[in-house]
């Protein structure tokens, strides 16, 4: 037993005797194999103050400095008793961060092909920003917008106001539907191939669209093209109408929403007689019947169609392989006109329908695999939708909980849901590699979300499988918890593989050429040659190799999609390395020209294991051991080392010197550090380690700390950090601030951004401290330099003021300002930073010279 001094702020001074040491320095050094701390009764543990206790306190510098903690009573006792039996001190798994009984899975992102997002008109219900954040919390990734708006979108003029709109607002991507009117037959079918689909208003709802003229139904159905689809919202006899009018004129035809027990059975009939026609159902015609109306409100419970008895809510369970779809059918309205003497009809629903969903799975109601046919597989199949890219959901199946009686991000601010208990979850949701939503938070703005029918054009594949996540510091470890769904069977393959649907809708599917998203998806794969596999164009599609051939001068040249691609390629080449599978054929035969007119560590070997990592060889060239000592030039240096090479990797101490070689270059030129201008390799590989290390880079507060005068390295990544959503802190000494044209760079782009001189001003705000050295080399006089030094260093105490999931950066090398203690701090990210530069530099390199 050791006494120790119970005190944070500062050592015990004094004390000659070394008897009584600083607490949070034996947490600090780890010399504590476990922290046992029990919160006291009355002590004001549930108090707002507490938060400011010696206990609090310790177990805070415990859990951050990974430290195994016990606050229990009850496991403190269990566990003195079992040391006591085993008469030793029990094994301690120290590396592992955390255990947990959270079964997360990564599934696709969802697609809901029929929601009303009420703009234009009315916004006060929801608009494309509420209701994509709604969509985004409830894992769905796109959404199909109806047209029943104010004005109708029955034209070209409404449907541009309505894509105006959308690309302004939406946060998720999306597709948007046209209104079939009594008048505009002839005319709206060359918004076809724009448009999610027709929609046709065969009863009464919320809408000025209906359709009384059966004749009206007959030319909408034979002007409209057949490889498009056409949605109708129609019930009872008007379902067995439309299906008969539509086989009449050989087309395929969608009914929405499907309610009732004679409506699923007449579609069921229909699919076996071979007539065209898919279907949807809606998850309040699930879950909800006529037995709800009085707890829901006789008001709140409009809705159309109507909820209907238990008998028909029973005929859609008993009939679920006849239905092709989950969709919503969201239709909010402000709580006021629900509650009025006129309540219109309609539901939110898109914040609720996966966790009911997932409850279904954990019931045995549902599989799996019908979750992703239903409202992933054929949603995209039936409507011809593009794969979204890098774009997944993470559910916990295990969590129960209750949905609250007003969901957090739609305008509408109630649910007829309210009340239940579901178990299933969605706790994140990555949108084209990007993370738009964690624990409740939308993180992605309006304007992110894209019009899919936009994108190039490409036959649609289908869905991923299933994954099991198993959560770690580290990232997320993929193992898959269900058999593999089919990956191989083109978008025609739906009609064939349903029994209630026959061959001859194929063609629908099969001829219909539309969008793909712009960036393939990538996957691993055993053989060698994956990479130029996965990255090749599809049947129809030209692939555009962004950066094949050309210099990489400056992070400028860099769009988000460009990073999203170059980061893939990263992810794929780090697991392969991990998993010591080779990828030396990719580069065989290709040499790279390392030319450093600077001292170099990471940047030169990095770039040189990254080049013979995928097959490459490397040359050399410095300063000291070239003709540059007899006076050649450095356009003469680089016009002769590109006749060697295939690609030239140039570090210069001139600003603008690498700008200056390129025009010089006759190959693939990379700049690798000119003097203090630009980094940008470093930038990227900067933002790829913030991605790993937390996941996602928008909403995160970044603080870049040290000499932002002569640091290349903040000078790009401040420039590429603006296509992101972020924060930005500037903590140096007032004579090394960063350049007044990369702070109006900044500002141009909308970001905040503060300076400050002292680490204790911003170390509990930030996500990400970004440290960098005092470049003595940059400096006139030696006494300059050790005026500037000294000010700014990290140490223990500091960070315990820091958040516990946060990380902290360093270029390298370092010279004083991260103490050596911080290095085993798991948050101490600078040497996996130096790692995924390697791979980072091996997708650049491949990708400048075409192979991916």
């Amino acid at each position: 037993v050791e006494c120790v001094q119970w005190t944070f702020d500062a050592a015990v001074t004094g004390d000659d005797s070394g008897e009584l040491r600083h607490l949070a320095e034996f947490l600090a050094n780890k010399q504590f194999d476990m922290v046992i701390n029990l919160p006291m009764r009355g002590g004001g543990a549930r108090r707002v103050s507490s938060f400011m206790t010696h206990g609090y306190r310790t177990r805070r510098l415990a859990v951050d400095y990974s430290i195994p903690l016990v606050t229990d009573v009850k496991c403190t006792k269990l566990l003195v008793e079992a040391m006591h039996r085993i008469g030793r001190a029990p094994p301690m798994k120290t590396h592992t961060d955390c255990m947990s009984s959270k079964t997360m899975v990564k599934m696709p992102g969802f697609i809901d092909v029929h929601v009303h997002l009420r703009e234009p008109g009315a916004t006060y219900k929801e608009d494309f920003s509420s209701g994509t954040a709604a969509a985004l919390a409830g894992g769905v990734t796109l959404v199909c917008a109806m047209p029943n708006t104010n004005p109708a979108i029955v034209d070209r003029q409404s449907f541009q106001l309505f894509q105006d709109l959308a690309q302004k607002g939406a946060r998720c991507d999306y597709a948007l539907f046209v209104g079939a009117s009594s008048t505009n037959f002839a005319t709206i079918s060359e918004l076809a191939p724009q448009a999610a689909a027709l929609k046709m208003y065969l009863n009464q709802t919320f809408t000025t669209l209906k359709l009384n003229d059966m004749l009206v139904w007959q030319k909408h159905l034979s002007h409209w093209p057949k490889r498009a689809p056409i949605c109708v919202h129609a019930e009872s006899e008007s379902t067995a109408a439309i299906i008969l009018m539509a086989s009449l004129v050989d087309r395929p035809i969608h009914i929405c929403h499907v309610a009732r027990k004679e409506e699923i059975l007449i579609i069921k009939a229909a699919k076996e007689r071979g007539i065209k026609v898919t279907c949807e159902v809606c998850p309040h015609h699930l879950f909800l019947s006529t037995n709800d109306i009085d707890r829901i409100g006789r008001g709140k419970a409009e809705v159309r169609p109507v909820l209907c008895s238990p008998e028909d809510q029973q005929a859609l369970w008993d009939n679920m392989d006849v239905i092709d779809v989950f969709a919503t059918d969201h239709a909010p309205h402000s709580k006021e006109e629900k509650e009025s003497d006129n309540p219109p009809p309609g539901f939110p629903g898109i914040e609720t329908i996966l966790p009911l969903l997932l409850n279904a799975v954990n019931e045995g109601r549902l599989s799996v695999e019908d979750l992703i046919a239903k409202f992933y597989k054929n949603p995209r199949k039936i409507f011809s939708l593009p794969e979204q890219p890098n774009t997944y959901v993470e559910v916990d199946f295990n969590e129960e909980w209750v949905i609250p009686e007003c969901p957090s991000q739609s305008k509408a601010r109630w649910t007829p849901f309210a009340g239940m208990r579901v178990k299933g979850r969605v706790h994140r949701v990555v949108l084209r590699g990007e993370t738009a939503f964690v624990d409740g938070v939308v993180l992605v703005n309006p304007g992110y979300g894209q019009n899919v029918r936009e994108w190039p054009l490409k036959k649609p594949t289908v869905a991923p499988s299933v994954e099991k996540i198993n959560t770690s510091l580290d990232g997320l470890d993929l193992l898959s918890i269900t058999k593999s769904l089919d990956t191989t069977r083109q978008a025609a393959d739906y009609w064939d593989t349903d029994g209630h649907t026959n061959d001859s809708a194929a063609n629908l599917a099969d001829a219909q050429m539309r969008p793909y998203s712009p960036m393939p998806r990538t996957r691993c794969d055993s053989m060698s040659n994956y990479i130029k596999e996965a990255m090749a164009p599809g049947p129809g599609a030209v692939k555009e190799k962004i950066i094949a051939g050309k210099h990489v001068l400056s992070v400028d040249m860099f769009s988000k999609e460009h990073l999203n691609e170059i980061f893939n390629v990263a992810t794929t080449m780090r697991g392969r390395v991990q998993k010591d599978r080779p990828l030396d054929d990719l580069l065989r035969g290709k040499v790279m020209a390392s030319v450093f007119y600077e001292v170099s560590t990471r940047t030169c070997c990095s770039f040189a294991a990254a080049m013979q990592r995928l097959g490459g060889r490397v040359i050399y060239m410095d300063e000291t051991s070239s003709s540059v000592k007899k006076g050649e030039t450095l356009e003469d240096s680089i016009q002769v080392m590109s006749g060697y090479a295939d690609v030239v990797v140039l570090r210069h101490p001139e600003p603008g010197a690498v700008a200056r070689a390129a025009h010089h270059c006759r190959k693939p030129l990379i700049n690798a550090g000119d003097g203090v201008g630009e980094h940008p390799t470093q930038a990227l590989l900067d933002i790829f380690t913030i991605r790993e290390e937390i996941g996602t880079v928008n909403g995160l507060t970044i603080a870049m700390v040290g000499d932002l005068k002569h640091g290349r390295t903040v000078h790009s990544l401040a420039r590429l950090l603006t296509l992101y959503n972020v924060h930005l802190y500037y903590v140096c000494p007032d004579n090394l601030g960063m350049p007044k044209d990369v702070i109006q760079f900044v500002k141009s782009k909308g970001i905040q951004q503060w300076s400050c001189t002292a680490l204790e001003e911003i170390i509990d705000k930030v996500d990400v401290l970004y440290m960098t050295r005092i470049q003595r080399e940059r400096f006139a006089s030696e006494e300059e330099y050790k005026a500037s030094c000294g000010r700014l260093v990290l140490t223990p105490q500091i960070m315990t003021r820091a958040k516990r999931r946060m990380i902290v950066m360093h270029p390298l090398p370092r010279v004083f300002e991260i103490s050596k203690e911080i290095d085993i701090d798991p948050r101490a990210a600078y040497f996996r930073q130096a790692e995924y530069g390697m791979y980072v530099r091996m997708a650049l390199l491949a990708m400048v010279l075409g192979k991916c």
